[in-house]
């Protein structure tokens, strides 16, 4: 089975969407299957790069096209990229913003379509539009809209015959439109390696935020991975956390870590709103081996995401896979209509009101289920192309909308 994969970027560690695809591809080339990877809109280049990326020691051919180049030219690389290597399965790793600063794709579907009619579409949406949940404003209403009838010309122009999301929230929608979507669960893009970074990266960084040297054992450490949304309350997590904590003797240590837009004021402003209740550190960017080695020296990880969509947070599977239990704060957003799901359950995550009934401190798994989540996906993929039909019935709607 040979696939091309298409994304946004394929800057590494600049673009998640970019980096799941790697990895997803690396692991289908270890299990016997070529693959390519195409990014038609990386703005990380200025000009056409065509190298070799390696993951978890796989080489993958990578064909990257700035996203100032007309799109005629984009497709006309593309294709003879793509010819060349001559796919079974064209995969579309989709998010909108990766393709339009506004998510106004306009057009994509009719480029994409042109590219290698020979192959069977497959989709991944990993975002779908704006202002699906309750009480958005009327802004990403709008702007939702034209965002949904781009999705559903491209929709009905690829004609996929297999499409997947990562949250039941995405598929109930995706089924609102007369599109069968299956899940295809989120892995974490961060390899499991060998070691604990507690001596190496944090305990130094604790030790300069506390101004004293604490042992291992007198602390409690949260870490909060990734970008923060703005609804997050880091308060509300300590406030969480706190009473715990203190029951049992030990002082607590937020660490944020990883691509963040947390900032050295920021951690000033929230150490002034904590009052000294927690130590903070910033441990910022680095390399996915030392945030492996950083997620294996926490006690339990922090989400910023809503349990709602849980399912398509990277930094929460991350945490999961290297053994954290992980703590949910936000309940704040829910799908619009009276078919909106269940929030995600999991006894591996944690809400405020179920937290403040443990008896213990949450600590993480030392026997995690580590790097198998990509192998996983992997075989359901490959499953699914295998026992799929030649041409899809999935898309009436999107059908009539092409054309109307």
């Amino acid at each position: 089975m040979r696939t091309a994969f298409l994304c946004g970027s394929l800057e590494p560690g600049r673009d998640g969407v970019g980096d799941y695809t790697r990895r997803l591809a690396g692991e289908l080339i270890r299990q016997g299957h070529p693959c390519m990877a195409v990014a038609l809109n990386d703005s990380h280049i200025s000009q056409i790069l065509s190298e070799s990326q390696e993951i978890e020691g796989t080489s993958i051919p990578v064909l990257r096209l700035p996203g100032a180049m007309p799109w005629k030219q984009r497709i006309t690389e593309s294709l003879n990229r793509a010819g060349a290597f001559n796919p079974d399965w064209m995969s579309l790793q989709f998010v909108p913003f990766g393709f339009h600063p506004k998510g106004l794709c306009y057009g994509l579907g009719r480029h994409l379509a042109a590219m290698n009619p020979k192959s069977s579409w497959h989709i991944m949406f990993h975002e779908l539009w704006l202002g699906l949940g309750e009480g958005a404003p009327l802004k990403h209403r709008v702007l939702g809209a034209l965002q949904r009838f781009m999705i559903m010309d491209l929709v009905a122009r690829l004609r996929p015959s297999i499409v997947h999301t990562q949250t039941e929230s995405y598929r109930v929608v995706l089924k609102r439109e007369k599109i069968r979507a299956s899940i295809l669960p989120l892995f974490s893009n961060i390899p499991q390696v060998d070691g604990n970074g507690w001596e190496s990266i944090l305990e130094p960084l604790v030790t300069k935020a506390a101004g004293k040297h604490y042992d291992r054992s007198e602390l409690y450490l949260a870490g909060v991975l990734g970008m923060v949304a703005p609804e997050w309350s880091a308060e509300r997590a300590v406030n969480t956390l706190l009473p715990l904590v203190q029951r049992f003797q030990k002082r607590l240590v937020l660490v944020f870590y990883g691509k963040s837009n947390i900032t050295s004021e920021t951690v000033n402003k929230l150490k002034l709103t904590l009052q000294n209740r927690a130590e903070i550190v910033l441990a910022g960017e680095r390399p996915s081996l030392e945030i492996s080695r950083i997620l294996q020296a926490l006690d339990i990880g922090v989400a910023t995401t809503p349990r709602q969509v849980i399912q398509k947070s990277g930094s929460v599977a991350a945490m999961l896979e290297h053994g954290l239990p992980v703590l949910v704060t936000r309940d704040d957003w829910r799908l619009r209509g009276p078919d909106a799901p269940p929030e995600e359950s999991s006894t591996q995550l944690i809400s405020p009101k179920e937290f403040a009934l443990l008896k213990t401190l949450p600590a993480r798994n030392l026997q995690p289920p580590g790097d198998s989540g990509v192998k996983r996906v992997a075989v359901q993929m490959l499953a699914a192309m295998n026992s799929s039909p030649d041409h899809s019935e999935n898309f009436l709607r999107a059908s009539r909308l092409q054309e109307s």
